[in-house]
């Protein structure tokens, strides 16, 4: 399973509270329990930048269960915001989800479905269905990405990035980009309601340590899947001028996410 650095998640939690959706979160205040403290169970916890964002627009108290694969990352999430919200961490390979304790009022994960694969979304659904659990899931890239000023080889290196997206990432063969869709139909199946948002990243000029990570890994991956789809030189060369392009101050990124707040029929 993917190990995400700290520096990675640390650098991208200002920019994912700022896309994620507000108004997912006021419909689903109308459904969660007001009678006994809430319970949250979020998955991929990483460093804790979901419960960061949510908790504070929850009611409270609140109990937050975290469970991540990296005990490192657990150890790192620190305090809750207030001491009206407790939370225990629990170390979890997510790839055994049915051997998961599902007793909470909501699941919350945030990038983590594109890494996943079609059977691994639909254990999930089987599990949200069969106790009625509400789920949202924010994050979720979709394939949409513009840079700007635009590059004549943006798309072929977004096409390589897009393919290297649908490997292995320990849960079988990623969804990628229609994870939030194939989450969509999987639940509707199930007679969820669905509610979806976008929740885009804006990256200004300004930003020139994100969007350096951003096109470096981009390079990266494009390159490993370059085979058929671009070359070795396209990459290198395209690397080069939106490296020389952040060092100008004249480089901006959207990068296109979905959020889903999906809700049992009972």
């Amino acid at each position: 399973m993917n190990r995400f650095p700290t520096e990675w998640l640390r650098l991208r939690e200002p920019f994912d509270h700022a896309a994620r959706s507000t108004a997912l979160i006021e419909t689903l205040l109308d459904i969660l329990p007001a009678s006994r403290p809430l319970r949250i169970l979020e998955l991929a916890a990483g460093l804790g930048s979901g419960m960061r964002f949510l908790a504070p627009l929850l009611p409270t108290p609140q109990h937050w269960t975290m469970i991540d694969h990296d005990p490192a990352l657990l150890a790192s999430i620190g305090q809750p915001p207030t001491n009206k919200i407790t939370l225990e961490t629990l170390e979890f390979d997510l790839r055994k989800l049915d051997k998961l304790n599902f007793s909470t009022d909501l699941v919350s994960t945030q990038a983590l479905l594109d890494l996943v694969s079609n059977d691994w979304l639909e254990s999930l659904v089987n599990r949200l269905a069969d106790q009625s659990i509400p789920i949202l899931a924010a994050l979720t890239v979709d394939g949409r990405v513009r840079w700007s000023p635009e590059d004549p080889k943006d798309a072929e290196i977004q096409q390589a990035f897009r393919a290297h997206q649908t490997s292995d990432r320990g849960f079988g063969p990623s969804v990628g980009t229609q994870a939030t869709l194939e989450l969509e139909r999987l639940l509707s199946a199930r007679n969820y309601t669905i509610i979806r948002k976008q929740a885009d990243w804006s990256i200004a000029p300004a930003f020139a340590r994100i969007l350096k990570e951003l096109v470096d890994g981009t390079a990266e991956a494009a390159m490993e899947a370059c085979s058929n789809i671009t070359t070795t030189k396209t990459v290198t060369d395209w690397h080069r001028r939106r490296r020389a392009a952040i060092a100008s101050g004249d480089l901006s990124l959207q990068v296109g996410h979905l959020d889903l707040l999906a809700l049992p029929s009972n």
